[in-house]
């Protein structure tokens, strides 16, 4: 892709990037196209409760966490972790990027270890063009699907419920297909994870909601409990009782969605004792309380 020698923002990117100023809520999907030019900046010294996944498509770009600096070209993929600083913007004239702010599936805990370049950061860079294209068509189409559902500016705010969730549940599935090639082209290339991860992954993934300790998880894994809490942290990038809560929270949000259960049986089918540490959980990642979350779902125009 020839860059331009003094390249601006296009007016759907300028218009996106003000839209998108502010931090995006943690339960909010959100997906954009950017074409940015040389004074294009984001700087979030907390982060955003959601998972942020980037891709660059042209031009040069590059993420900075405290000290340390990645530099972005084309077929390099990024996923920031809930929480972890934003600080990224063009280098040069020009850099176009697709992403997506999102909260994963349950199960994706199990397969989608990617490498990590900075804390909070992981990294893939793709080289095969088979790769490339397909993560430029797969997020083509999960933006549209995104538009679809009404999670643009340009997008659709009059679709039915039904249709609108089947959007949702489309653009989610580009997201997946995404970072399926990412972890296609590493399994390629590096080892899979460690057994006893493995182990504990499956364990967790299956049955979330069971009253799991380190010191069980350890047991299952016949492995010492801070062993276990390195390599886990090391292969999944994320603590175990991280990866535990999150699976609950996400298991919650479908509960609040498809039932009438009250909150506090929602609490206590997902693994939560305390209702209130549920809620104060709930909160923090979906940036809602339980009852408000479910009100958002349910009608979503009135919100």
């Amino acid at each position: 892709m020839t860059e331009p020698a003094d390249y601006e923002h296009d007016l759907a990117t300028q218009v996106l990037i003000e839209l998108y100023s502010e931090i995006p809520p943690p339960s909010k999907l959100v997906t954009g196209h950017f074409h940015s030019g040389g004074d294009y900046r984001v700087v979030r010294p907390d982060g955003v409760g959601s998972w942020y996944l980037l891709y660059t498509a042209g031009g040069t770009g590059r993420y900075r966490i405290g000290g340390d600096s990645l530099t972005l070209r084309v077929g390099d993929l990024v996923l920031v972790s809930p929480g972890t600083e934003h600080d990224y913007g063009t280098v040069g004239t020009y850099w176009e990027t697709w992403w997506a702010h999102f909260q994963p599936r349950r199960d994706w805990h199990t397969w989608w270890s990617l490498p990590q370049a900075m804390p909070g950061l992981s990294y893939v860079r793709l080289t095969r063009p088979s790769e490339t294209d397909r993560l430029v068509s797969a997020f083509a189409r999960l933006h549209r699907d995104a538009q679809r559902a009404g999670l643009s500016p340009t997008g659709d705010t009059e679709l039915h419920l039904l249709e609108q969730n089947l959007a949702v549940q489309l653009t989610m599935n580009g997201i997946e297909e995404v970072l399926l090639v990412a972890a296609s082209s590493l399994r390629r290339e590096t080892r899979s994870l460690d057994p006893r991860v493995q182990l504990v992954l499956d364990a967790v993934t299956s049955d979330p909601a069971r009253a799991h300790t380190l010191n069980s998880l350890a047991g299952l894994a016949q492995v010492s409990v801070s062993r276990l809490a390195h390599l886990f942290k090391e292969q999944v990038g994320d603590s175990i009782m991280s990866v535990v809560v999150g699976l609950r929270l996400q298991r919650a949000s479908e509960l609040l969605g498809a039932t009438d259960m009250s909150v506090g049986q929602v609490a206590r089918a997902v693994g939560f004792e305390s209702p209130h540490y549920f809620s104060r959980q709930f909160g923090r990642r979906f940036g809602a309380s339980p009852s408000d979350y479910r009100r958002s779902v349910r009608n979503p125009g009135q919100c």
